[in-house]
């Protein structure tokens, strides 16, 4: 009698593992986002906006005393998101998963007034390659709004 108690205690246990692998990990699937896509797709996110110090050309860094100070307008995403690689790609041929910040370009004018509010971007994704790319992921921005309003 004892071995059978032992053995269907064993078994619940084991049943109750594995309920709870099961819930855990399609509660972790259900939470993935999206897969976004590099340059030509147009991509939306959403984050806070910050102005980061860093050195620029021409060493970025290596030579600090030579090299030019930039201010880099940073995205903090919400929300970690993750880009699928384009394998027809010289440059954008890297997936890249759980991105948290976004280094954001914006050839058509002025950002300081967006700066330390939370703000939704347009705009085409690319990795991360040049020397003046500071983040894994770069995007050049055609929109943007503030959080709430919706874009065009």
């Amino acid at each position: 009698m004892k071995t059978n108690k032992t053995i269907s205690q064993r078994g619940v246990a084991i049943i109750i593992v594995i309920a709870h692998v099961l819930f855990f990990s399609a509660e972790a699937v259900s939470q993935q986002q999206d897969w976004l896509s590099y340059y030509p797709s147009v991509s939306r996110l959403q984050g806070k906006l910050i102005k980061v110090a860093k050195y620029g050309k021409p060493t970025y860094g290596e030579n600090p005393e030579k090299d030019e100070k930039v201010e880099v307008p940073i995205l903090i995403l919400q929300t970690p998101v993750r880009v699928k690689a384009r394998l027809t790609s010289s440059v954008n041929n890297e997936s890249m998963t759980n991105i948290s910040f976004v280094q954001l370009s914006f050839p058509a004018g002025d950002y300081s007034k967006h700066i330390d509010t939370d703000i939704v971007v347009a705009g085409t994704l690319v990795r991360g390659h040049k020397g003046e790319h500071f983040t894994d992921v770069v995007m050049t921005v055609k929109a943007v709004n503030p959080t709430g309003k919706p874009l065009p």
